[in-house]
């Protein structure tokens, strides 16, 4: 009955800021609900962790998200409830253009440089920006032919330029912009490079799709980079 009232009452833009709001308290809950069952984890000597990882399941590697049915359920925009030097590998596929940079991007980089063990790896991927905007330059098609054969954008985007504003902005209509569904930042290797560093790990270098880590259907339009503690 609230939203209902609230709705008619506010503009659109208040009313998304209202939803925002509140999405943020039931964030705060069930991180607090996720570092607590955390706390109870008996940890073995070694882990390996597939951080941001969504639905996806992977075999061999404790799930850490916001999503329900992960092995650890917290935002990941805070401190990680999870031991220092604990870590083999971290596993973190098209999360981090999910956090305000450089900010909370390099917040979390750090936390995984924290948990990792000396010699320990971070294997990331984040959608590979250089792609789109060189085909947009030179006024080739195949990133948008790419969107359509991967349904990675909704119908309602036709133009080049709607494409790449979704790669940039993307938007899930459920959610509103204070949302961590959203896009907020497009990486090229040269920036994840950077960002990688700042976080300290000694060693960052490209590297490409490994079928044994990576999820198939991120074989397609994305930067892969290693970065070692």
């Amino acid at each position: 009955m609230l939203n209902g009232i609230l709705q008619r009452k506010l503009s659109p833009h208040a009313y998304e800021r209202w939803n925002d709001f509140w999405e943020e308290i039931s964030a705060m809950r069930v991180h607090r609900r996720g570092v607590m069952a955390a706390q109870q984890i008996k940890w073995p000597a070694e882990v390996r962790l597939n951080i941001g990882c969504g639905p996806v399941v992977t075999p061999g590697y404790m799930r850490v998200d916001f999503c329900p049915g992960v092995d650890i359920r917290v935002d990941l925009r805070r401190p990680l409830p999870i031991p220092d030097n604990i870590a083999s590998e971290i596993l973190c596929e098209h999360f981090l253009e999910h956090l305000r940079y450089p900010g909370t991007a390099g917040s979390f980089l750090s936390e995984c440089h924290r948990v990792l063990k000396p010699g320990g790896a971070l294997f990331i991927s984040v959608p590979d920006t250089r792609w789109p905007l060189e085909c947009y330059v030179h006024g080739r098609g195949e990133y948008e032919k790419a969107c359509a054969e991967h349904n990675w954008h909704p119908k309602w985007v036709g133009t080049t330029m709607e494409h790449l504003n979704y790669h940039f902005r993307q938007q899930d209509v459920m959610y509103g912009d204070g949302h961590f569904e959203c896009h907020r930042y497009a990486y090229d290797e040269e920036t994840l490079a950077l960002a990688l560093s700042r976080a300290g790990f000694s060693r960052v270098e490209p590297r490409s799709f490994d079928p044994t880590r990576d999820s198939e259907h991120r074989r397609v339009g994305s930067l892969f980079m290693a970065a070692f503690k």
